[in-house]
């Protein structure tokens, strides 16, 4: 009998021994150094590699036939990025991310850079969250009101772009940020059902309470820019939750 209760306990250690790299692979973080630009689907960017301030990273900006809409039609907020392959709903998405204003676009040019999420795979609808580098509380010189409080940016393309979040709930969906120009930031977004947070380092920097696109909403996530602006990526890592 004693015999038959350690092979019982064995089997059962095995059984949950076995199920241990199965609960790890739910949650599999994916990391991408950003070093080269295999693996990314550009859409209206051009992408290419570069060292900023000392490190190898991924730079993109609007390519020159959506560069030229922007400037003739005053538009933005649009599918401008390259895409990741696989899918996600909730997750946490990190990256170090920098910006620098190119000079090829409009006077007020911001250094628009960002994350997009839950992007169908032609760009036309996502979700994203983005720096507008130059507004930021660590600007030299600091900008003054209301550049100052609009450093952080939610948006859902096509019908929610930032003139539309101002007119419906000023102040919800842009805020202050300690960010400026030329220089690399960790930036860090967690989406959870119809919410996101997104943090600069530590600091809590924007709280979205109601994602347009729903809870059950999936897609590819983004590395994001617009209007004149070089923005520079490195050290990606997705984790689904």
């Amino acid at each position: 009998m004693a015999t038959l209760i350690r092979r019982r306990l064995a089997l059962a250690s095995g059984c949950a021994t076995l199920a241990l790299p199965l609960v790890a692979a739910k949650a599999q973080e994916t990391r991408l150094p950003l070093v080269e630009t295999a693996g990314l689907n550009p859409l209206n960017v051009d992408v290419g590699t570069h060292v900023f301030q000392g490190r190898q990273c991924v730079r993109l900006r609007l390519s020159e036939g959506r560069q030229r809409v922007v400037m003739q039609q005053a538009v933005g907020n649009g599918a401008t990025m390259a895409l990741l392959p696989g899918e996600y709903g909730n997750a946490t998405i990190r990256v170090d991310i920098a910006a620098e204003v190119n000079g090829r676009g409009a006077p007020d040019s911001r250094g628009f850079v960002g994350i997009a999420f839950r992007s169908a795979a032609n760009g036309d609808r996502f979700e994203a969250i983005y720096l507008r580098m130059t507004n930021g509380t660590l600007a030299d010189p600091p900008p003054g009101p209301p550049r100052n409080v609009r450093a952080i940016q939610y948006i859902s393309h096509p019908d929610f772009h930032f003139h539309v979040s101002r007119q419906a709930s000023p102040d919800t969906y842009e805020k202050v940020a300690p960010v400026a120009i030329g220089r690399w930031f960790a930036f860090r977004i967690e989406v959870a059902g119809t919410t996101a947070r997104a943090f600069i380092g530590d600091q809590k920097v924007l709280d979205v309470p109601d994602l347009r696109l729903g809870a059950a909403a999936r897609g590819r996530i983004g590395l994001w820019v617009d209007d004149g602006t070089d923005g520079y990526f490195s050290n990606l890592s997705i984790t689904p939750t």
